[in-house]
């Protein structure tokens, strides 16, 4: 009886059509142009965090192709996902802005180093100057009306280049740059000032009675993502990397809360003396039990009563 041959080894299977190396599936992201294109270094930071939201992937497995769309004044994503959230979500994260305003200059305030910031002149007060800082001080209520009104246009349509310019605008202006009498707020204040604001506005948001939590979540990574973007654009001010392709570039010098000649801030013109103060004291947190954790500089005790939401502790 003849033995059977011998079995050979299977042999390697072909490589399929669509298995690639790991070097053609990488994204070429050009180095000189995140230093010196601003659009392009929004895109790659989009791009990385998944800003774009819910795109809809290519059928067949095809690869979509990449279109270069220079929309005047407009990125290029799809309309879901983190776009809507914070389109959605901006009336809600706007009634806490008057209180969030108040509890980030009490935080301001406790600290000499960060203080003395507003002992400069900015460029458009022009009021009296007090020699010791309060929270009702001319120029703390100028600098609350700024902060109300950036923080509102975080509330605005992130998909226009002009919201990502204005917001590299605000890095520029805090190196001394843009302003007739310059300011310069080195960046480790500037960082721990955007968590603080980050923290506040993720406790209120996720402590919302009626939102249902998939809407708190997408909301507060949507938030997330735009402060950390600012965060970037403090950073880029601020570092020397990539300085090998920055020149000579011509800062124009334009009032606060305007880009281009054109006004990106609404209001921050006229009086902000007992306007201000009112409107602030009348926009205490809706959500109870969330800004008394901020305000109290010392812990709370034990047996402290819990602190209600029309608390005078919580106006300013």
């Amino acid at each position: 009886m003849r033995q059977a041959p011998a079995s050979t080894p299977a042999s390697n299977p072909p490589p399929t059509s669509n298995s690639a190396r790991p070097m053609e599936r990488m994204k070429h992201i050009s180095r000189e142009e995140l230093y010196t294109d601003l659009e392009a270094r929004i895109r790659y930071l989009h791009d990385f965090l998944d800003f774009s939201g819910n795109e809809q992937k290519p059928k067949n497995g095809k690869k979509k192709e990449e279109k270069k769309m220079k929309m005047k004044n407009r990125l290029t994503f799809s309309p879901t996902g983190d776009i809507d959230a914070l389109v959605s979500g901006a009336k809600y994260v706007k009634t806490l802005i008057p209180a969030v305003v108040n509890i980030v200059y009490k935080k301001l305030l406790q600290y000499d180093i960060t203080a003395r910031a507003f002992t400069t002149r900015s460029t458009s007060f022009e009021g009296p100057l007090d020699e010791v800082l309060e929270e009702n001080s001319p120029q703390i209520l100028h600098r609350k009306m700024f902060m109300k009104a950036y923080l509102t246009k975080l509330c605005s349509d992130p998909s226009k280049m002009e919201f990502w310019e204005y917001l590299d605008k605000v890095g520029m202006m805090h190196v001394g740059l843009g302003r007739a009498h310059p300011l310069h707020v080195e960046y480790i204040h500037l960082g721990v000032c955007l968590s603080f604001i980050q923290d506040i506005l993720t406790e209120a948001i996720l402590s919302h009675p009626r939102l249902h939590l998939s809407r708190k979540i997408a909301l507060v990574k949507a938030l997330g993502k735009v402060i950390w973007i600012q965060n970037d654009l403090f950073a880029k001010w601020q570092m020397r990397d990539g300085a090998e392709f920055t020149g000579s570039e011509e800062v124009v010098i334009e009032k606060e809360g305007y880009l281009h000649g054109k006004k990106v801030l609404d209001d921050v013109d006229g009086d902000v003396g007992q306007e201000m103060k009112t409107e602030m004291e009348a926009g205490a947190c809706p959500f109870s039990g969330m800004a008394d954790l901020k305000l109290k500089v010392d812990e709370p005790k034990l047996d402290e009563p819990k602190v209600e939401a029309d608390n005078p502790a919580l106006k300013t």
